[in-house]
């Protein structure tokens, strides 16, 4: 009766495979932080052939890939990632970010939805979904999530120059909720490339 009272009270230990993993990919993420994706690759590759997959080190493979443009391969060492650990929003995020420039919106939508799911306050995975409320003219959606990502810490400053947000102030169905948020939360800057006076 006492083992099961005390084996009941005991905290749960952390995963030995996140400990190793996360040791394992230090050295791959140091690479890709130098900005070398060639030589990250090939040192995941090797940790993944010695060791097995690893959720960590299939997502710095497919980081590295991503930096290179290799979108395909990137996508499929994300999936790797995930199938060890389904919660990994880096790579639900990265392979949303891909999808969305593939122009799979409903996959897309998916990922950053589960990213928002594991990470309320994840900035980018709401940042994300307005974007892709955007892309189907769904003006309240687009409100909710660019609300969301500001409150979260998003620079909305950012868009001023892409030319696919510049597209969504010149919607009429998307041009009074980004006048709208410009007016609470923009800077000079952004009141003027929304075409709202001081």
């Amino acid at each position: 009766m006492l083992a099961a009272a005390t084996a009941a009270a005991a905290p749960d230990l952390p995963d030995y495979r996140d400990t190793l993993g996360a040791r394992l990919a230090a050295p791959v993420v140091e690479l890709n932080r130098a900005g070398q994706y060639r030589a990250a690759i090939r040192r995941a590759g090797r940790l993944n052939r010695a060791v097995g997959r690893l959720a960590v080190v299939s997502y710095e493979a497919g980081y590295a890939h991503y930096q290179l443009g290799e979108l395909e391969v990137a996508v499929s060492h994300y999936d790797a990632a995930l199938r060890r650990d389904p919660d990994k929003a880096e790579a639900l995020y990265d392979r949303g970010e891909i999808r969305l420039l593939q122009g799979d919106l409903d996959r897309a939508v998916t990922d950053f939805t589960a990213v928002v799911r594991l990470r309320p306050d994840h900035w980018g995975g709401h940042f994300r979904l307005a974007h892709a409320a955007a892309l189907s003219d769904d003006a309240a959606l687009f409100e909710r999530h660019l609300m969301e990502a500001i409150h979260h810490g998003f620079n909305l400053e950012v868009v001023i120059g892409d030319p696919t947000w510049s597209g969504f102030v010149q919607s009429t169905t998307l041009r009074p909720v980004l006048r709208k948020v410009v007016v609470l939360y923009g800077s000079p800057r952004l009141k003027e490339w929304v075409g709202v006076q001081p």
